[in-house]
C-alpha cells in the first residue's frame, strides 16, 4: 500500500473488476482511451489474470482514505527493467471526485514508487491534446512534452494529435523536495 494525504494506492484485487468494468463501459470516461477496455466481467477477469502474471506492468487502485472506496486506477505499463523505462496511464473513474487534485496526488505517490522502489529512470506517457484535464494533472506532477504524433486512427474528433509526456527520475526527486517543502508550509 502506498499512502498519501487523501488518497491511497493498492494493487488491485478481483474484488475490484466489477467497478472497473463500470468505468470501461462509460462512454465519457473512454473519449481519450485508444485502446479496447474489457466490457464484460469474463473479460476483465481474463485481463486481471494477464496482468497479475505479466511482469512489464502493474496496476493499482486509488482509494479514498475516508471511506475506502475506489475512485480510480492507476498502471505502470510497457516497463523495460534493462532501459528502466516505463509508461504511465492514470483514471479517475468517479466523476464526482474530477477536479480535486486526486489525480495529481495518486500521480506523485506512484512517481514516488516507481523512482523510489522500482528504480526506473525515465517514465513517460501519451495524452491526446483535448484532453486539458489530464494535460493540467500532468504538468502539475512535474512531466514535459517532449514530442507529438499526428493522424492516429482512433484520435477522437476534438483532439489533432497525441503528445507525448515525460519526467525523468532526477527531475522527480527535485520536484519532490520541492513539494516537500510546500506541504511543510501549508501544514505548519
Amino acid at each position: 500500500m502506498i499512502e498519501g494525504e487523501k488518497i491511497y494506492l493498492q494493487l488491485l484485487s478481483e474484488e475490484d473488476l466489477p467497478q472497473i468494468l463500470t468505468w470501461n463501459l462509460d462512454k465519457e470516461l473512454n473519449h481519450y482511451v485508444d485502446n479496447a477496455l474489457p466490457a464484460t466481467l469474463e473479460e476483465c477477469q481474463a485481463w486481471y489474470r494477464t496482468m497479475k502474471s505479466d511482469r512489464y506492468s502493474q496496476s493499482f487502485g486509488i482509494f479514498l482514505h475516508a471511506d475506502s472506496s475506489l475512485i480510480g486506477e492507476i498502471e505502470l505499463i510497457n516497463i523495460t527493467w534493462r532501459n528502466r523505462h516505463g509508461e504511465l496511464r492514470v483514471r479517475i473513474g468517479e466523476k464526482s471526485y474530477w477536479n480535486q487534485g486526486l489525480g495529481t496526488e495518486s500521480i506523485r505517490l506512484f512517481l514516488g514508487y516507481i523512482f523510489h522502489q522500482l528504480k526506473l529512470e525515465r517514465i513517460y506517457l501519451r495524452v491526446y491534446s483535448s484532453n486539458k484535464r489530464a494535460i493540467h494533472c500532468y504538468l502539475k506532477s512535474g512531466f514535459k512534452f517532449e514530442g507529438k504524433l499526428t493522424k492516429s486512427v482512433h484520435m477522437p474528433e476534438d483532439s489533432d494529435s497525441i503528445l507525448l509526456m515525460r519526467i525523468l527520475r532526477a527531475e522527480f526527486l527535485q520536484k519532490e523536495k520541492q513539494w516537500r517543502k510546500e506541504y511543510d508550509i501549508n501544514v505548519g
